[in-house]
């Protein structure tokens, strides 16, 4: 049974990668890439449901620059050191769009409601994913079972990581953040 669990999650993962990588080849949804005021990160950031864009990102801070800045703003999002900072003008205009109040929208909200949010778990992950699969998928060629279980188990050992490393997508954060919309 325990094996079928595991595979069962590694199944999902993988479906929902896939997905959202299909999503953003087709046009469904869009994702930008910006390197954080240092300079030194890209962070790739996606815009669920295509209502925002681009202009909605004011800027982003690695670890390393977020030390740097003022906290406590509501335009920022922390998430594990990473901030992302977002437009409150661009929110409110697009508040209505997303079904929220223009008053009652956050940063937070839109974060965690997916309209403007890291690709995959972390600012990064899409460098990280790429480099991590790249070690498996030589499986491929020689042995498909095996490369099977190695897919199983990375999916499985990288949502734990990302749990014990705190990313707020991990937690389960994103998608139950809700905010009372005003009548």
């Amino acid at each position: 049974m325990n094996r079928f669990l595991q595979w069962v999650g590694a199944t999902f993962i993988l479906k929902t990668l896939t997905s959202l990588m299909h999503a953003r080849e087709s046009g469904m949804c869009q994702s930008y890439r910006k390197i954080c005021a240092c300079g030194q990160k890209t962070s790739e950031i996606f815009f669920g449901k295509s209502v925002l864009d681009e202009k909605a990102v004011s800027q982003v801070y690695c670890p390393k620059c977020s030390q740097d800045i003022d906290i406590g703003r509501e335009s920022q999002v922390w998430d594990n050191g990473w901030v992302l900072e977002l437009d409150m003008d661009v929110l409110r205009t697009y508040a209505p769009v997303m079904g929220i109040s223009p008053d009652d929208v956050t940063a937070d909200w839109v974060f965690d409601e997916g309209y403007a949010t890291w690709v995959g778990i972390t600012p990064d992950d899409f460098q990280r994913r790429e480099e991590e699969r790249s070690e498996i998928q030589e499986l491929a060629k020689t042995d498909l079972r095996s490369y099977i279980d190695a897919m199983k188990e990375w999916g499985l050992s990288r949502e734990k990581r990302f749990i014990e490393e705190g990313w707020r997508k991990a937690k389960g954060t994103a998608g139950r953040h809700r905010v009372q919309k005003s009548p």
